[in-house]
């Protein structure tokens, strides 16, 4: 999990997400335009929540921000019996798969989404999140993306 910024008619928008590593599929996200906790604890406790039915222990990776670290974030994640894991200290490197993936969906909601042009960021962040999971390949999916790839191999 990680947190972006993005820039929408001269407002700073915050964009919390969740990626499995699996498959590269966004599990969960959060937009807001105020950078605190329930940006990255919404999402975590929706996506908690769906997933208590399994019997694996769920593992999170994040960086050491301060909402990844407050007694909040860290309690949730004891609630629902969560690993909580942390990149080192000021080294983005050690959380390069979601800082990689934030790249290719800024890149993307820049040239396909041209998201500065619409009126409803949340509609567009939206949309651009079903067309990473759903349609947009992925080479180490071997070119399926990432929700199509899941089910095939659930079926």
């Amino acid at each position: 999990t990680d947190v972006t910024y993005i820039k929408h008619n001269g407002k700073w928008y915050y964009l919390a997400g969740y990626l499995d590593l699996f498959n590269n599929e966004i599990l969960e996200w959060e937009l807001s335009d105020t950078f605190d906790n329930f940006l990255v604890m919404k999402p975590a406790e929706r996506l908690l929540k769906r997933k208590m039915s399994t019997e694996h222990q769920i593992l999170l990776h994040s960086d050491q921000g301060v909402q990844y670290s407050s007694a909040g974030y860290c309690n949730l994640l004891k609630e629902y019996n969560v690993i909580q894991s942390m990149s080192r200290a000021g080294n983005p490197r050690d959380n390069a798969v979601m800082e990689s993936f934030w790249g290719r969906f800024k890149d993307t909601l820049r040239k396909h989404f041209r998201y500065w042009e619409c009126d409803d960021l949340r509609s567009t962040i939206e949309q651009a999140i079903y067309y990473f999971n759903n349609e947009r390949p992925v080479r180490k999916l071997k070119g399926k993306p990432p929700v199509p790839y899941r089910t095939e191999l659930v079926a």
